[in-house]
C-alpha cells in the first residue's frame, strides 16, 4: 500500500517544471523558417505571374505600335505615289527623301531610342505628305 502521508501533501509544495518561453527553442525555429519558406514561395509565385503577364502586355503593345507604324507608312507610300506632278510635289519628295536617308538606327540592338526615332519621323513624314 501506499504512504498515507504522501497523499497528504499539499500540491502547492510541488513546482511545475520549467518550460522555455514560448517561441523559442529549435522546433518554434523550425516552425518560423517552413512559414517563411511558405511565404516566400507564395511571393515568388505571385511575382512569376505577374512578370507573366507583363511580358504578354508588352509584347501586345509592341505589336499594335508596329502595326500603327506599318499602317502610317503605307498610307505615306500610297500618298507619294498618287499625287499629281508638280514643283511643290517635287519639293516635298525631296524633304521626304532627305529626312529618310537622315535616318541613323542599329536595329540589330534593338533600342527603344531607334523606334523612336522611326516614329518621329514617320510623323514629319504624314505632316510634308499633307501639304502635298
Amino acid at each position: 500500500m501506499a504512504d498515507p502521508t504522501s497523499r497528504d501533501k499539499p500540491k502547492s509544495d510541488q513546482k511545475p517544471p520549467e518550460k522555455p518561453a514560448k517561441g523559442t527553442g529549435k522546433k518554434a525555429a523550425e516552425r518560423r523558417g517552413t512559414k517563411r519558406q511558405a511565404r516566400e514561395a507564395e511571393v515568388q509565385a505571385a511575382l512569376v505571374l505577374d512578370l507573366d503577364h507583363l511580358r504578354s502586355v508588352a509584347r501586345e503593345i509592341a505589336s499594335h505600335f508596329m502595326e500603327r507604324l506599318e499602317s502610317e507608312i503605307v498610307q505615306i507610300r500610297e500618298t507619294v505615289l498618287a499625287s499629281p506632278a508638280s514643283a511643290k510635289r517635287l519639293r516635298h519628295l525631296s524633304t521626304i527623301q532627305r529626312a529618310l536617308q537622315g535616318l541613323t538606327v542599329k536595329p540589330q540592338k534593338g533600342r527603344r531610342k531607334d523606334l523612336k526615332r522611326i516614329d518621329e519621323l514617320v510623323v514629319l513624314l504624314n505632316r510634308i505628305v499633307q501639304k502635298m
